[in-house]
């Protein structure tokens, strides 16, 4: 096989992989969703939350989602315009759009929050499979009430 279709075939499985990514957490794919990472995941929500960027377990990550989204009535999230470069041969960015609508009905605002911008993925080829080992999510716009996220996860 060419170089050029083997890297044609993993911009294909990186994209199912970054489609994967969003389509678990909206349909509470737990198990599934872990699989798509490395062991450890640098994150950067820094945009959204402040604080720093960090390295946590892959399970950490997904669990944490797992406790701020199942309240939610529904959640969709669209990950669109792929640019996917290769650093390596088992190592690429892909850079893309997102729109993640999250729905919690309450008596304390709206029942909705949008929010978009980009993400950037790193995804290292293990075991023929492309895992993502970082993620930086960085927020370009917002509309509805930020706060359903703490009122449907109460401390």
């Amino acid at each position: 096989m060419s170089n050029e279709h083997t890297k044609t075939l993993d911009k294909i499985e990186i994209k199912e992989t970054i489609a994967k990514f969003a389509y678990y957490a909206d349909h509470r794919e737990w198990d599934a969703l872990t699989n798509l990472f490395t062991e450890e995941v640098r994150v950067d929500y820094t945009s959204l939350a402040g604080g720093e960027p960090g390295t946590v377990p892959a399970s950490a990550l997904v669990a944490n989602w797992n406790q701020s989204l199942t309240p939610l009535k529904i959640t969709q999230h669209y990950i669109s315009n792929h640019i996917v470069e290769f650093t390596n041969e088992q190592k690429a960015i892909c850079r893309a759009y997102f729109h993640a609508m999250h729905e919690y009905p309450n008596s304390f605002g709206e029942d909705q929050w949008v929010l978009g911008g980009t993400y950037t993925f790193t995804l290292i080829k293990q075991n023929q499979a492309w895992n993502i080992s970082e993620i930086t999510m960085t927020a370009r716009w917002a509309s509805g009430n930020q706060n359903i996220l703490n009122l449907a996860n109460p401390s």
